[in-house]
């Protein structure tokens, strides 16, 4: 696992060579547009010329040549909307990489993705199947498109404290209460990195007639290794969102769409695509689109090799560590993605919510998330050995601390279990209806029988309680008076505290 940087790049002794029919993937288009560009007098946009009008500071920080980089539309380098250039070259050669027959780069992070898949797929009053454990991306585009949504029951470990994924017969029975559904769509992995088999649920849809889309969000790395789960384009997805800046090597809010087979309609994607993606694209994150690719095409074997076997090794250091704990593949988890390493607090007597801030204050570390129970941190390619053994100290450190009294215990061992979840509501308007009514705040208790204007999510489980157009029921509010009492994480209301929540004005 030993590893070592020079100027902030990795270096390694082993060096992974493609096929002769891989000599393609080494080339990035907009990368060499970019370099090809270099030098070039400016008379256009953007202001600040190549950096030379740009505050002295942000250069500084940001580096000279990414403000070089920082370029628009001029001939060379083509156009996001309509590519036929460098960009098209550089979605075809993604496009390849991945499985899929057609890649679309997109600025606007997973969730504009996600939102060009869904208005690209249904139509205004169209049914799409979705779990509840979606991202607000999705409950954005059903705002959007107008679609119906039509919930399927996501299993849930209250062990863990969250939701693991989708069962395919509940999956099934929820296409047989809706059978005229256009298209199901599901998240895949889920944040914690657990995964279901799509392969056999992909041929279910399909012989039904329905589209499959999923929100890979987290895993646009699966295709590089045979330790990772199967990647959605493999398994039959029509479409797939990806996040290529969660875990590959692009920058922030930089994603792939992706499309295989006849099912999709690719000109009314790319139309739904263009209206929904910004006229002034990024070029740093159309080149680190083409840059990430590029890494996993000729060397996403190697370095995901590096990053698995640098995961298994935290993991296994952390169920040494009392009070701690850390899941691998269990019969409620058959397939994780390895990489994301869940570490388990609770037998401390403190929250996750504690331990992230704890190794954040007091040993520079920084987690990527934390939930009642957990803290989730993600291990790559660029973490070194190093990086590792300081977080592996940083949690023998807290669970002294705890021992010792020093970090105070947050989550009692009398504190009453996580109920189980209310029955899913009634839904009486669609989200963009309720999104478009006319609101108001009602005390919580107050709202039995109103409908939602707001989503209601709380962590654990991660599961929205309420959709905007449910109806509100009393299982709902005496739930909600548990999460309370419970302290859990709240997202989504208007009014975290949920002593009140945003309904539908009576018409």
């Amino acid at each position: 696992m030993r590893r070592t940087r020079a100027r902030g790049h990795v270096r390694r002794e082993r060096v992974v060579h493609t096929s002769t029919s891989d000599f393609a993937q080494y080339r990035a288009p907009v990368c060499e547009a970019l370099d090809s560009y270099a030098g070039v007098t400016r008379f256009h946009m953007p202001g600040h010329r190549g950096g030379a009008g740009a505050e002295p500071a942000v250069v500084a920080r940001l580096g000279a040549q990414a403000f070089e980089s920082d370029v628009t539309g001029v001939p060379g380098m083509d156009d996001l909307h309509e590519p036929h250039g460098c960009i098209r070259e550089a979605e075809e050669l993604a496009a390849k990489a991945f499985g899929a027959d057609r890649t679309f780069f997109s600025v606007g992070g997973t969730t504009g993705a996600v939102h060009a898949m869904v208005l690209g797929t249904l139509s205004d009053g169209e049914t799409l199947i979705i779990p509840r454990n979606i991202h607000k991306s999705i409950l954005a585009a059903l705002v959007l498109s107008g679609a119906v949504p039509a919930f399927v029951k996501t299993d849930y470990d209250p062990a863990l404290g969250f939701a693991t994924g989708v069962d395919e017969q509940s999956l099934r029975a929820c296409v047989e209460r809706n059978p005229a559904a256009k298209a199901v769509l599901l998240v895949n992995p889920t944040y914690y990195g657990t995964t279901v088999d799509l392969a056999p649920i992909a041929e279910y849809l399909h012989s039904r007639d329905i589209i499959l889309l999923v929100d890979e969000a987290h895993g646009p790395h699966f295709r590089f290794h045979s330790r990772l789960p199967r990647p959605a384009l493999d398994s039959g997805a029509d479409a797939v969102a990806q996040g290529a800046h969660k875990i590959l090597g692009a920058m922030t809010q930089a994603s792939y769409l992706h499309v295989k087979g006849n099912r999709i309609d690719l000109q009314r994607l790319k139309a739904m695509f263009q209206y929904l993606t910004s006229t002034s694209p990024s070029y740093l994150l159309l080149a680190s689109l083409d840059a990430a690719r590029r890494q996993m095409a000729l060397h996403g074997t190697d370095i995901l090799e590096y990053a698995v076997n640098l995961a298994d090794h935290l993991r296994h250091e952390v169920n040494k560590i009392p009070g701690l704990s850390s899941f691998g593949q269990t019969d409620s988890v058959p397939t994780l993605d390895p990489t994301k390493v869940t570490v388990t607090v609770r037998e401390l007597g403190i929250t996750g919510y504690r331990a992230e801030k704890y190794l954040r204050q007091e040993h520079g570390i920084q987690v990527e998330m934390s939930d009642l129970y957990n803290v989730l941190v993600i291990v790559s390619w660029g973490n070194t050995t190093a990086d590792v053994e300081k977080l592996l100290a940083g949690l023998r450190d807290l669970t002294g601390a705890v021992e010792r009294g020093e970090v105070p215990k947050d989550l009692s061992s009398s504190q009453r279990p996580i109920p189980d979840l209310p029955p899913i509501p009634e839904m009486a308007l669609t989200p963009r209806k309720a999104a478009e009514s006319p609101w108001e705040k009602a005390p919580l208790h107050d709202t039995r029988g109103r409908i939602s204007a707001e989503v209601v999510t709380c962590y654990p489980p991660g599961i929205p309680i309420l959709f905007p157009g449910e109806i509100i029921t009393e299982d709902t509010i005496a739930y909600l008076d548990i999460v309370k009492e419970l302290a859990f994480g709240i997202s989504g209301p208007s009014d975290t505290t949920l002593e009140t929540i945003r309904v539908v004005k009576d018409q």
